[in-house]
């Protein structure tokens, strides 16, 4: 059978799509991500307004393209409120059943649906090989419920896969010729299993042999401890962190329900700088909460001043029914939200551009990872993009010589 895949979301939500996507194949199935096809797969995100109804678009669009024949046709997974299908006829499948996925369409192709219970964690590596790096779960869900998110109510509370497990997929995954692994999760700052913290599951995974870098993903600055924070001096670890901000005002934060406090934040990044001073920070803000006045936004701007990140997502806060925040008072305009927006985009690409000087002359090691018009592209240690015009083939790690190109938004190098 054909299949088509749309995916959208966190990088969790990608690495679990891309694992069902390799059972589809090894089952016989040719997978696609355009086109039409005999089974529409619909990986969704509920995070913000925006993409629930990108979500919904694509349940239509997938209709239109089944025609007369069933709706069953099209599977609906990932973080999707039971809203988002409303009065369509689509089959559902929940986050903890994701991987069962190969399973249903094997029952429809035999008018037959019956598939055994599975864990959250049936993870199948990726075989294929076509980027260096590869998300690896370790952890699913949270408890924190952050009065803003809707997460929580989706993929339930906080669950840890076996440090055997991963370190065995782990091992799985550079057998397969990836080089960079990213553990990944819903918080993986929540990581806890017969325990096993996440400090310890890195160090133990530290452990294997090979040539690889380690990547850890968005990560609240509480889990930041001291032992974890040492653990980024060993030169297999990637030194960038997303250490999630959402908000520089304290007032802000616990109206968010966020477990930290801006003094909290500071001191997880001088702890990390004291480690490397040209580690990486990239991060979340939040805009336009409901009652965040002017100066609580200027505590958001002075912090995010004082910590040099080289990328911030910025969302305009949008209300997720279900959630504490959607039923606060003093909803900000949008208009207030789209300037404040645009102030944060304008102060971290300036701060993109002075972190990238400190990149002048310095020796790096990249990971290339595409060769296209002679040029070479790819990562250095600290999760910085980089283009080469040599071409020493992809997958490789090589020293090379930094430099940032005129616009200062990008590095460019030569090989030592």
């Amino acid at each position: 059978m054909k299949i088509r895949i749309t995916s959208l979301g966190c990088r969790l939500n990608q690495s679990e799509i891309e694992s069902v996507s390799t059972a589809l194949q090894e089952a016989g199935h040719t997978v696609s991500f355009t086109g039409n096809a005999d089974i529409y797969i619909i990986n969704a995100c509920a995070v913000t307004s925006r993409s629930e109804r990108k979500t919904r678009q694509l349940i239509y669009r997938a209709m239109e393209l089944c025609g007369d024949a069933s709706p069953r046709r099209i599977i609906v997974t990932g973080c999707a409120g039971d809203e988002t299908m409303h009065d369509t006829n689509i089959t559902y499948i929940s986050n903890d059943r994701k991987y069962l996925i190969p399973q249903l369409i094997a029952g429809m192709e035999k008018n037959e649906i019956e598939i055994r219970d599975a864990s959250r964690f049936d993870y199948r590596a990726p075989v294929k090989c076509s980027t260096n790096r590869v998300s690896l779960k370790i952890q699913d869900g949270c408890d924190n419920y952050c009065s803003y998110c809707i997460i929580p109510f989706m993929r339930g509370a906080p669950v840890s896969r076996p440090a055997e497990d991963i370190l065995a997929e782990f091992s799985q995954l550079l057998e397969h010729g990836y080089r960079e692994i990213i553990l990944t999760g819903v918080n993986i700052g929540k990581y806890a299993h017969q325990g096993m913290n996440l400090a310890a599951l890195v160090e133990q995974v530290l452990l294997t042999k090979g040539d690889f870098r380690l990547h850890l993903t968005s990560l609240d600055p509480e889990a930041a401890d001291d032992k974890l924070t040492r653990l980024f001096a060993h030169p297999k670890m990637v030194k960038h962190l997303h250490l999630s901000l959402q908000s520089g005002s304290d007032a802000v934060l616990e109206r968010m329900n966020r477990p930290y406090n801006s003094a909290m934040y500071i001191d997880a990044v001088r702890r990390l700088k004291d480690i490397d001073p040209l580690f990486n920070f990239t991060t979340d803000i939040i805009v336009g909460f409901p009652g965040e006045t002017e100066a609580e936004f200027e505590e958001t701007v002075n912090l995010a001043e004082n910590v040099p990140f080289s990328h911030v997502h910025t969302f305009r806060y949008s209300p997720r029914p279900g959630t504490a925040a959607a039923d606060m008072p003093g909803a900000i305009h949008e208009s207030v939200k789209t300037l404040r927006s645009e102030r944060i985009i304008k102060l971290y690409t300036q701060q993109k551009i002075e972190y990238y000087k400190k990149f002048s002359g310095r020796k790096c090691t990249m990971l290339t990872e595409k060769v296209r018009d002679g040029m070479t592209t790819g990562y250095n240690e600290y999760y910085v993009p980089v283009v080469i015009e040599e071409k020493p083939g992809r997958n490789r790690f090589i020293e090379i010589i930094t430099e940032p190109d005129k616009s200062g938004l990008r590095l460019t190098g030569k090989p030592v």
